[in-house]
């Protein structure tokens, strides 16, 4: 049966579905879903899912060891409750634990499985939710009632969540690699917060979250030098 195919849903459209939003004529060509999700989403899914186990292990010991959270990360604690060393691991290992095991309850509910059996440990329970999410993640990225979502902030597709917890894990244990700077300003904020993403697969804005491809800031950037008053000149 031929389908009708659609754009993904994932970050690869996210320039796409700006410039569609406007209404007005563009030349970007959106990356088309096998069926919902591109490939490239597909695949980056499955490796932010695979990492989350050594990097909750990692977390943990940022607790043990009662370290302080990077600025940029944020954690919540009841008001006018004072923190106490490694609180905001324990707090961060709670809310990427506890979102992964609400999306596989969510798989067993919406496709009858049996309920999950809890856990005595909390290594196995990370361990036994991966692998899991990572066998039913076809379904998940392909049925799941949000997966058809864009993954903006606070999209209930699960894909987007489980992007959001490995980059907030990766933040936190100062692993994130988004920080090179590039020089041009964003282009469609005009923000000098342009900063390689996701190991260099999209040049991100950190104000608007604009992505462009490598070879679309390339481009980007000519343009800006072409318009710049060249300040040397006689």
């Amino acid at each position: 049966m031929h389908t009708t195919p659609t754009p993904c849903p994932g970050p690869c459209n996210r320039a796409w579905r700006d410039a569609e939003h406007t209404g007005l004529p563009h030349d970007y060509t959106p990356a088309w879903g096998q069926p919902v999700h591109c490939q490239t989403c597909q695949d980056r899914t499955r490796a932010d899912l695979a990492e989350l186990p050594e990097l909750l292990a990692a977390i943990q010991m940022e607790a043990i060891r009662g370290t302080a959270k990077p600025a940029d990360v944020i954690t919540s604690r009841p008001a006018g409750v004072a923190p106490w060393p490694g609180q905001a691991s324990r707090l961060l290992v709670d809310h990427i634990l506890g979102g992964l095991t609400e999306i596989a309850d969510d798989v067993r509910e919406l496709r009858g499985l049996a309920p999950r059996r809890a856990a005595v440990r909390e290594g196995t329970a990370v361990t036994a939710t991966v692998q899991f999410l990572a066998a039913h993640l076809d379904w998940l990225l392909d049925h799941h009632p949000a997966a058809g979502e864009t993954h903006e902030r606070q999209s209930g597709n699960p894909a987007a969540q489980i992007r959001a917890f490995n980059r907030t894990a990766k933040r936190f244990t100062a692993r994130d690699n988004r920080m090179e700077q590039k020089a041009a300003p964003c282009k469609r904020c005009t923000w000098r917060a342009l900063a390689f993403a996701d190991g260099a697969d999209y040049v991100e804005c950190r104000n608007c979250g604009l992505l462009m491809t490598p070879a679309e800031y390339q481009d980007w950037v000519a343009e800006v030098a072409a318009n710049t008053p060249n300040r040397n000149a006689a």
